[in-house]
């Protein structure tokens, strides 16, 4: 009875020891932690500022809290981790220094180089072109007209756009099925389409400058065009080549490529609808 008392209190002894151990250790860990974190937030939130192009101080302060929650609660499982002995205590106690800096140096790289990373605007752009929502135009009545769109040549250029948008539909065959195998190797520009697509932005620039505004109203009929999304998903030649290897990725791509070849043949007849409208606007102009 003697023997299992000593060893009891030798026990609590041993364990109260460890225990104040511990308790020191994780202080003068902490006072090291704090100052570097308050040196970490400094490389968070000041680069938050110049990321974050909208919501003025409000969107910055929120995100900033959002870090310092996340902050907070690995630095206080991270302590009592330590102090209860569960974790090494330098490992505890340093847990959210390295979760956060490697967030610090990220941010302020992605603010020198003017970063979109955390720009909203950016990823709903993103995700509009991977699930395959189109913009819409938007153009309205200028103030200030330094020129006016020659009406005497616009129909005729309306009218080879036409043919060659037609031409274009015909010989590309968009709404037959592609081949899955030859997709992936073939070349990741459609230089035609790239230059109808360049003659039509050139034309509606030029239209954009009239006074009319059933002109413009009819304008804005116009398709934009992804003169890219059609061809292949990717510009590396390989990164294409492995998507087509994974094929259930390479299926997914497949068929969105396919729906946006019918999408821009639906877009040859409506520029060429829209054309005609745009003359008939224009040669009634003429002639009043």
């Amino acid at each position: 009875e003697g023997a299992g008392s000593d060893w009891s209190f030798k026990s609590n002894d041993i364990s109260m020891t460890e225990n104040n151990l511990r308790r020191h250790m994780t202080s003068w860990h902490e006072k090291l932690t704090l100052s570097l974190a308050c040196l970490i937030f400094f490389f968070i939130g000041a680069p938050l500022g110049g990321i974050i192009r909208k919501g003025g101080l409000g969107m910055p302060v929120v995100v900033s809290v959002l870090i310092f929650i996340v902050y907070y609660i690995i630095n206080n499982t991270g302590y009592k981790m330590a102090r209860d002995g569960k974790w090494i205590v330098w490992m505890g106690m340093w847990t959210s220094t390295a979760v956060l800096a490697p967030l610090g140096a990220f941010l302020t790289y992605k603010s020198n180089n003017d970063s979109v990373v955390l720009n909203a605007d950016a990823y709903i752009n993103w995700f509009k072109k991977v699930v395959g929502i189109r913009n819409v135009r938007h153009l309205f009545r200028k103030e200030v007209i330094i020129h006016d769109p020659d009406y005497v040549r616009i129909p005729g250029d309306l009218r080879a756009l036409s043919v060659d948008c037609r031409a274009y539909a015909e010989k590309k065959a968009l709404k037959r099925a592609p081949n899955y195998f030859k997709l992936w190797m073939a070349g990741n520009r459609d230089e035609v389409m790239e230059k109808i697509n360049e003659r039509l932005e050139t034309l509606i620039d030029e239209m954009s400058n009239t006074k009319s505004i059933t002109l413009l109203t009819e304008l804005n009929n116009y398709p934009i065009i992804p003169v890219h999304a059609h061809v292949r998903p990717f510009r590396s030649y390989w990164l294409n080549l492995l998507c087509g290897v994974l094929f259930p990725i390479g299926l997914f791509f497949y068929f969105r490529i396919w729906i946006f070849r019918i999408r821009l043949n639906k877009d040859m007849e409506r520029i060429i609808k829209t054309n005609e409208e745009v003359i008939a606007i224009i040669e009634n102009r003429e002639n009043r």
